[in-house]
């Protein structure tokens, strides 16, 4: 065979294996995560296939939750945003059910009690494998700031999943104040069949916080982080 042949039949094979490597790493939706400092490779085309989520964006309707003290941001209009992006992700990443709570701007009760109840409520008809409420914090003192994840010592797997949630989080270039993981007594916690937290997100009284929770690129990262905290959560 001529040299030039012997050329042309190189060139060919190699671009004949990176269309066969962009195939398997695209088509079937490969990616690289890291669980415990291990890097571990999966096929997403079937992760978390079976799996029940359950995403809660708080508040909503005539209840706007907090309210930022140098923007006005509404704590229900961010948690709404922050979920549909979890949900995207998740959608986008494996076959898990996302459910949402709420998919816009709507009362789950006449009063506070009975919207709780709803979304026990939901995670219950939906047999959820994890219920992920979604929060942002107020408080009187405007220099309080910072991430805050909730779990409840009333059940089961609950603080295991805010620790790798939070670790998630903290994975990311996110210049936020990590204020742990803390056993609370939240409704939607201690009457949850399913493994679940709540994450508060950030603080609306504090004016860097509330500058941080609007933005996309905030909102991104943390849609991200958390979804990669899920499936560190259930490869365990």
């Amino acid at each position: 065979m001529k040299k030039n042949n012997w050329k042309y039949l190189l060139v060919s094979i190699i671009c004949a294996s990176i269309v066969y490597l962009l195939y398997v790493t695209q088509g079937n939706r490969a990616e690289i995560i890291e669980i415990d400092n291990t890097i571990v490779k999966s096929n997403t085309i079937d992760l978390l296939e079976g799996k029940n989520i359950v995403i809660d964006p708080g508040h909503g309707g005539v209840d706007n939750g907090t309210t930022g003290l140098t923007y006005g941001t509404k704590e229900k209009e961010v948690n709404l945003t922050v979920a549909q992006n979890i949900k995207q992700e998740l959608e986008k990443r494996t076959a898990a059910t996302v459910i949402l709570t709420r998919d816009k701007d709507i009362d789950l009760g006449r009063n506070q009690l009975e919207a709780l109840q709803k979304r026990i409520q939901i995670a219950d008809d939906a047999s959820a494998d994890l219920f992920i409420s979604i929060h942002h914090d107020a408080f009187t003192d405007p220099s309080v700031n910072g991430i805050t994840v909730h779990y409840s010592s009333h059940q089961n797997k609950g603080e295991n999943l805010a620790k790798i949630l939070l670790a998630s989080i903290f994975k990311q270039s996110i210049d936020a104040k990590n204020r742990g993981v803390k056993d609370s007594d939240f409704y939607v916690l201690k009457n949850n069949s399913a493994p679940a937290v709540l994450l508060e997100l950030g603080f609306t009284s504090n004016k860097e916080d509330e500058i941080r929770m609007v933005s996309k690129d905030f909102q991104s990262k943390t849609a991200i982080s958390i979804v990669d905290g899920i499936i560190e959560f259930f490869a365990k």
